[in-house]
């Protein structure tokens, strides 16, 4: 694509000579408005509002003109219209010395020393000596970074106070031993010429170099009173923005020399030697290359000129200012120069005259010319991710308002024992701030003051929006400090946020500060202190949120689990019965667990996310089309994964089904094994099953972790054949691609595997805590509570004693409400019974006797009628708490659940010798020592908690049926009379009839329907 652009900007390139007025006309039959509108489009590529292209040929001359001079009012550019030439300006300023010293009134081989006495420079604190050439050739050992000492000044001694800036600096080589551009340099040449001529600097130039060849439109530093200067603009959000650049008059010898289009017409004449100059020795002298140090890039420098040694001797120099930008470049050879002029700081300018001059000479476009923009996309993309942090970060604080407003949250004081938690925030920005304070000194020796105005507003933007988020964080914790939140979870959750950020962010700066140290000239003090920062704040971030994951998701699982016992224990017989205990193990403990691993989970996802984002954005300041290639690589991931998902998703439903009935299994092996125990094919039958289940569950799983693990190894093949076309075929593709891009991207996408991995990993894992979370909530939603334990615990709303309970048109069916054929209906029942009788109830299997025992006691809800205990009607799910109760067969807990024997030890042993216990079970604690008994024996336990119960009636579901003929004999015969005597209402479900006359009253149940016996008819057996 690069191509076929250059190709045709070269195209209407020519069209533009063909067109122009002095052109020949066999070039004449392209149009104009082809080129303008090619030229504006590569304009709006490098973010330039207004660009002055001229093109000197051997007897032509072009000059052409395109967007705005000032966009705001519109103003167009011409070739009248002045730019800042930026360091082109050197050669200006080099033709000035060499003219000095043509005239015999400069050395070149003198020390500085000699015409500036108080200038005295060092190298490893030694004094050295600084020859007037080696500043022209930028071999004098002044580091480049001095430009951010060059003071901002408008005074007349402003060149002075810029020299002044080198006393007793410390160079960074040996004078005329290596070449280090620094712009210094030629301030330093600036004072020197003072020094010779008595004038001020800029007043020589103009009298003496440029009205003498005819630049009457040129200045140094500031424009002729009223000349159209082009309002300057700097790259700043991805767009140029006016800028308002200091002044450094102290610096004008080295970059404010500001000329047209008109002018820098005659300048490319002279330097071509196309127009008679008394000047043309010194300018001849200014293109030679200094050839007693090293090369430096295929080039060499003369004497405010590059001279490329590629063999085509073509000379050129680049300018960049805050907001101007230049660029020209010279064939003698040819007798062509170009000189390309822009109102804003952007890469492109340079990029413009190399491919023209490459195109005019008919040689192959460069297809790794770098479009800089400063940092501004990588600045600008972290600026709005910040913005939309502190958005975030304000908005829960206004939640956090709303709901102190409306007391949702209370103000706990200043806790005197967690102050330190008040100020741990600072501690931690402390190296913060000191790394973000050493940052631009540690990147370019420069201080922040200078460093803001040669890059991007969005530059300092980031810095004034990551101070901002700091404060904007600080006061959120500060309001959760004082007014915390009364979810635990929810207060959790910024923290969580914000640190796993911010070791995201860290593990992204780890990557970029590798690949970086490969090519980075930062001394090595502030890269190990930088590095260890930042591996510091992934280590002690991840570290934080996996241990604040780890407790949240462990009081997770707990209260998970909690809330849906609670809903068990909270939901009534009746409609918990019909759910499955192979579901409700699943749930409480498969489902809840599943949950407690996304701690993990969470974590390696917002790692890896964060991660895999940064370094998108990293390597997009490096190669726009190649981030394209493996951004889409990724997108391609996530619809394969999309379509894995979906096609494993249904195993895992299935898998989670057959769960289910698995564990349905283990309950009956559990509660049935005397039954199943008795014959082998029973064993056999019931482990088929078993196996079988098991062997479902593990197939469901195993098909839907294979489909994952093709799409796995699928995504892994292509991040490797991507890193494969990246380190192998990109060099083949394009030769001449940088080393450092290539190996940038090499080493990114190495490290991009493991967390594109993790996330892919992930998948299933978020499948199966989706199912189970989707599980946990239907389970909840099928279970309604209709209990309420708090009110039902209340000792002040049950009555201890009791006068009567009395049934009235008790109707219930198993099935439908309406009573129709095909289900179990028991009614009408109507009966009464007064405290301290007996009531027995018999009936044959399937009668009708468990049903109304379970409605007495709440256990069922009837469909129709009610029960009152004292002429008040009593909801079932309070009748529960009226009885004491002995099913059959009995169920007992090891621990009394609900009685208090702290003050009863005389009592339980007497209850237990009474029902000849006492030699088995004792009652420690509050928990029975053993339930390792016979049945008989467990009911008579169960007897025993009935008694400690002390409720006003007691139920007993064929209780005597396990006991022998003695403790039967007792259990009628003693037992239910001092129960009586005490006040009791006893209800009893009896197949003996040899005791019946035990009772005061007596129902037979037959198909549902109930049937009063008369006591005094009832004839005991013989």
């Amino acid at each position: 694509m690069i191509r076929k652009k250059s190709v045709f900007f070269v195209f209407m390139l020519l069209c533009i000579l063909v067109n122009s007025p002095s052109l020949g006309q066999s070039l004449s039959k392209v149009r104009s408005k082809e080129i303008d509108a090619q030229v504006e489009e590569l304009m709006e590529t490098g973010d330039i509002p207004g660009v002055s292209l001229v093109i000197v040929l051997e007897d032509q001359n072009i000059v052409k003109s395109y967007g705005y001079a000032n966009v705001e009012t519109s103003q167009k550019v011409t070739s009248k219209t002045l730019f800042e030439l930026a360091s082109c300006s050197k050669a200006f300023t080099a033709l000035a010395i060499m003219n000095l010293v043509e005239r015999g009134e400069l050395d070149l081989k003198s020390d500085v020393s000699n015409y500036l006495p108080g200038f005295k420079v060092s190298f490893d604190g030694k004094p050295v000596n600084i020859t007037v050439e080696q500043l022209l050739h930028h071999t004098s050992g002044i580091p480049w970074n001095t430009l951010a000492k060059i003071p901002e000044s408008n005074s007349r001694y402003a060149l002075e106070k810029t020299v002044a800036v080198l006393r007793d600096q410390e160079l960074s080589k040996l004078p005329g031993k290596e070449f280090e551009y620094a712009t210094i340099n030629y301030d330093v040449l600036a004072l020197i010429l003072e020094k010779v001529t008595g004038e001020v600097f800029e007043t020589y130039m103009q009298k003496s170099i440029l009205d003498r060849i005819g630049l009457i439109n040129t200045t140094v530093g500031r424009p002729k009173r009223g000349a159209p200067i082009a309002k300057g603009y700097k790259i700043s959000f991805f767009e140029p923005r006016p800028f308002n650049a200091p002044r450094y008059k102290g610096n004008n010898a080295a970059g404010y020399v500001v000329s047209n289009a008109e002018d820098i017409t005659k300048w490319l004449q002279l330097q071509l030697q196309l127009k008679e100059t008394e000047f043309k020795a010194s300018i001849a002298a200014t293109h030679l290359r200094d050839s007693t140090v090293p090369v430096h890039g295929m080039s060499s420098y003369g004497k405010g000129w590059y001279v490329l040694l590629d063999g085509s001797n073509q000379i050129f120099h680049s300018g960049l200012n805050p907001n101007f930008s230049s660029h020209i470049i010279l064939n003698p050879t040819k007798k062509i120069g170009i000189a390309v002029m822009a109102n804003a700081n952007s890469g492109n300018t340079k990029n413009i005259g190399i491919q023209a001059m490459n195109l005019l000479l008919g040689e192959e476009l460069e297809e790794d010319l770098i479009v800089t923009d400063r940092g501004d996309r990588i600045f600008s993309m972290l600026s709005l991710a910040i913005s939309f942090f502190i958005i975030l970060v304000i908005s829960y604080i206004l939640w956090s308002a709303r709901d102190i407003i409306r007391k949702n949250r209370v103000f706990l004081g200043v806790r005197w024992e967690k102050i330190n938690l008040l100020f741990a925030p600072v501690l931690i920005a402390i190296p913060l701030a000191v790394g973000i304070y050493l940052l631009p000194e540690a990147v370019a020796g420069f201080n922040w003051r200078s460093i803001l105005v040669w890059t991007p507003a969005s530059a300092e933007a980031l810095l004034k929006l990551v101070v901002l988020a700091w404060i904007i964080c600080y006061l959120a914790f500060a309001l959760g400090f004082f007014f915390p939140e009364k979810n635990e979870y929810k207060r959790g959750i910024p923290q969580i946020i914000l640190f796993s950020t911010l070791s995201g962010c860290a593990n992204v700066l780890v990557i970029i500060m590798v690949t970086s140290a490969l090519n980075s000239p930062m001394e090595l003090k502030f890269l190990v202190f930088y590095y260890c920062l930042v591996l510091l704040i992934y280590l002690l971030g991840k570290r934080f949120v996996q241990i604040k994951l780890t407790k949240t998701t462990v009081n997770l699982v707990y209260d998970m689990r909690m809330k849906v016992l609670s809903k068990v224990l909270m939901t009534s017989y009746q409609k918990l019965e019909k759910i499955e205990n192979g579901r409700i193990f699943t749930v409480i403990n498969d489902d809840t667990t599943s949950i407690g691993s996304s701690a993990q989970l969470f974590v390696r996802l917002v790692t890896s996310f964060i991660t895999i984002v940064g370094s998108c954005v990293y390597m997009l300041s490096i190669s726009l089309w190649a981030t394209a290639v493996v951004v889409s690589v990724m997108i391609m991931l996530i619809v394969i994964y999309y379509f894995v998902s979906q096609s494993a998703n249904p195993y895992y439903e299935e898998a989670r089904d057959e769960r289910n009935i698995f564990m349905g299994l283990i309950d009956g092996l559990v509660n049935g094994l005397k039954e199943i125990s008795q014959h082998r094919r029973k064993k056999r039958a019931y482990k088929e099953d078993l196996s079988g289940s098991a062997s479902r569950f593990k197939n469901k799983n195993l098909t839907a972790a294979i489909k994952f693990i093709n799409g796995v190894l699928f995504g892994e093949s292509l991040l490797l054949i991507l890193l494969g076309i990246v380190a192998i075929g990109l060099p083949w593709l394009f030769p001449n691609i940088s080393f450092f891009t290539l190996m940038s991207f090499v080493i990114v996408l190495l490290y991009l595997i493991p967390p594109i991995n993790g996330v892919l990993n992930s998948i299933p894992e978020v499948m199966q805590l989706r199912v189970s979370w989707r599980r946990i909530q239907l389970f909840l939603k099928e279970i309604p509570a209709d209990l309420n334990l708090t009110k039902r615990l209340k000792p002040d709303t049950i009555k201890h004693k009791i006068k009567r309970i009395k049934v009235q048109d008790v109707h219930f069916n198993y099935g439908n409400v309406d009573f129709s054929q095909g289900s179990f209906s028991l009614g009408p029942v109507d009966f009464e019974i007064n405290a301290g009788e007996v009531l027995f109830i018999s009936g044959g299997n399937g009668s009708g006797k468990t049903t109304l025992a379970k409605i007495l006691t709440g256990l069922y809800k009837p469909d129709k009628g009610s029960i009152l205990i004292d002429e008040k009607k009593i909801a079932n799910v309070e009748l529960g708490e009226y009885f004491s109760t002995v099913f059959n067969p009995p169920y007992l807990f090891k621990k009394l659940y609900g009685i208090d024997t702290s003050k009863k030890g005389q009592l339980i042993d007497d209850l237990l010798k009474l029902l000849h216990l006492d030699h088995k079970v004792k009652v420690v604690n509050n928990e029975f020592s053993t339930l390792e008994l016979s049945s008989g024996q467990r009911k008579r336990l169960g007897l025993l908690q009935c008694y400690l119960e002390d409720a006003p009636i007691y139920l007993f579901d064929e209780w005597a049926a396990d006991q022998d003929p003695e403790f039967r004999y007792f259990f009628y015969r003693r037992l239910i009379p001092d129960m009586k005597a005490l006040g009791k209402t006893i209800i009893a479900i009896s197949h003996d009839d040899f005791y019946f006359n035990v009772a005061d009253r007596i129902i037979k149940m037959r198909e549902g329907k109930m049937e009063i016996i008369d006591t005094k008819k009832v004839m005991l057996p013989s």
